[in-house]
């Protein structure tokens, strides 16, 4: 090694102003990252340098990118950097070497990383051999970024979804992801329950029932899947209670269904083939309606009876 060489890669102090952050692009800082930064930069200082590259006479980090940020909202001025001679391909695989051992890169941000490598010529195969890992583990990475709608590339990136959930998400085309994608932030489903409403969706070519799968996504899980969809139950409800709410998601599921499967009105010639199956459902709505009622007021009735009783005691 050139005696030139070995003084470069001597760390030394540079003022925050002259590091760059260009190569940052492929990076997604979340809040909570930086907070335990500053902790750590107050409490023990700089451990380790940041890593930099020339690039035209300006130094752009490779490694660094939360030491820097951390260090501006301290009112730090200079950093300890260690300058390296990479090309950009080098650069590159040197942060997803960085990472390998720290486990500082979440999922998304290794795949921003092997698309610029993708995009510098490389095939899938050399990429894995330049990053010494296996091609599925390299094409899993790239379809994150490269099927998967950018709006959700955005929510990984700001930490609005799990990138596990947003890999089911890729398996639909890129409007539907969106639309899934919706339902399943407002539903707080699992990665796990994601996969069956995907795979539901596939294969349900009915619009009725995809509406469905939008309106009551976890009544056509629990449908789909019971044993692994089951939402959690409110621990103080009695044995009986429980097989009302368990049954009470299901019914309106049911109802919802039934209800847009008769607007529009279906074919007469359906209709009379149904007529008698019809009439025995709408014998039984009545009194399903009225003690639906009863137990409502009944429910009510104590709410009240609650209030005015904590208020007779001061409560």
């Amino acid at each position: 090694m050139s005696k030139d060489l070995e003084e470069a890669r001597v760390p030394r102090m540079v003022p925050l102003a002259q590091l760059g952050t260009t190569l940052g692009r492929v990076r997604c800082p979340q809040p909570t990252q930086l907070t335990r930064m500053r902790q750590s930069l107050s409490t023990h200082g700089q451990i380790t340098a940041a890593i930099a590259v020339n690039r035209d006479g300006k130094l752009e980090l490779v490694d660094g990118f939360k030491r820097r940020a951390a260090a501006a909202q301290m009112g730090w001025e200079e950093l300890l950097v260690t300058v390296r001679q990479l090309d950009e391909r080098a650069q590159w695989a040197t942060m997803l070497a960085l990472s390998r051992t720290s486990g500082a890169l979440s999922v998304l941000e290794e795949a921003l990383i092997l698309r610029e490598l993708c995009q510098s010529g490389l095939t899938q195969a050399e990429l894995a051999q330049l990053v010494g890992r296996h091609k599925s583990w390299v094409s899993r990475r790239l379809g994150l970024v490269e099927r998967l709608h950018p709006d959700l590339v955005q929510w990984v990136r700001t930490g609005l979804m799990p990138p596990g959930t947003a890999r089911r998400l890729m398996m639909l085309p890129a409007g539907n992801q969106l639309e899934l994608a919706a339902v399943v932030n407002q539903a707080a489903l699992s990665t796990e329950e994601t996969e069956i409403l995907v795979s539901l969706w596939q294969k349900a070519n009915d619009p009725t029932i995809r509406r469905f799968l939008l309106k009551e996504p976890r009544t056509a899980l629990q449908n789909a899947s019971p044993e692994k969809c089951q939402a959690p139950l409110d621990p103080r409800l009695s044995s009986r209670g429980k097989v009302l709410a368990r049954a009470l998601p299901l019914l309106r599921g049911v109802a919802l269904r039934v209800t847009e499967a008769l607007h529009p009105t279906p074919e007469p010639s359906d209709l009379k083939l149904l007529a008698a199956e019809m009439r025995r459902t709408q014998s039984i709505l009545p009194g399903l309606e009225r003690a639906l009622g009863s137990a409502s007021k009944c429910a009510s009735s104590d709410d009240s009876g609650a209030t005015s009783a904590m208020r007779r005691s001061g409560g």
